[in-house]
């Protein structure tokens, strides 16, 4: 089956979801931000990157049967692990980071919670007829996004961009909503294999920004942005 343009997911396509966005440990940033440009450079590259990404890579999607047997077991499954580990959860704020602050607004940061854990809880997508994902399932992950919540590997909380990029799929999944963000996730990774689908380029290239440049933008704002170019 041949792709459809992306922009289509987000525009009411048949389409459908999969799981939340994630940050993969050792993986290669993508894109820059210079200082000296103007935003608008960061976020053409960062378009120019997935129309680029797109012409390479085809897919085949889920059929509708697919997402009716194993959507309702995803979202069960997010909603009980979050409560399971709701206890363990601490506010973005409660780090007293730095630099976060500057990008974002402090009500985001004290509503959006972390927990660190050993081990990220990954949905078991092949017990949920969902084996084409089984390598994501499998994945080497710094951390994992879920609505308003994101898990980080212990060995890493002390790290500003990780929690910088775990923010940005907060803000994806607020805009999008919970349905919205897994269609637009699921197909990206259809689509555009995983560190070129949109949803995660958009916080890779965002959080290169953050770490490479000297320059300050609204992240909140730039993702409201590029998740519109996407309708």
């Amino acid at each position: 089956m041949r792709r459809r343009e992306f922009i289509a997911v987000l525009s009411g396509a048949a389409a459908w979801p999969v799981v939340a966005g994630a940050q993969q440990a050792g993986t290669k940033h993508i894109g820059a931000f210079m200082s000296t440009a103007p935003k608008e450079t960061f976020s053409d590259g960062y378009r120019q990157g997935v129309i680029i990404s797109h012409k390479t890579i085809g897919t085949c999607r889920l059929t509708p049967e697919e997402f009716h047997t194993a959507y309702p077991k995803l979202w069960v499954w997010i909603q009980n692990t979050l409560a399971l580990y709701e206890k363990n959860a601490e506010s973005i704020a409660s780090m007293h980071f730095v630099h976060l602050p500057l990008y974002f607004d402090h009500s985001l940061l004290e509503a959006a919670k972390f927990i660190a854990i050993d081990r990220l809880p990954m949905p078991p997508l092949a017990a949920m007829g969902l084996s084409r994902f089984a390598a994501f399932e499998e994945g080497n992950f710094n951390g994992i996004t879920y609505l308003d919540r994101y898990f980080i590997k212990q060995t890493v909380v002390n790290e500003e961009a990780i929690h910088f990029h775990e923010l940005i799929h907060v803000i994806q999944w607020r805009l999008l909503g919970p349905e919205g963000f897994l269609v637009a996730y699921a197909n990206g990774l259809d689509e555009f294999g995983y560190e070129n689908s949109p949803l995660e380029k958009m916080a890779y290239d965002a959080e290169a920004a953050f770490k490479r440049s000297s320059a300050i933008f609204d992240a909140e704002k730039f993702v409201e942005e590029q998740v519109g170019h996407l309708r």
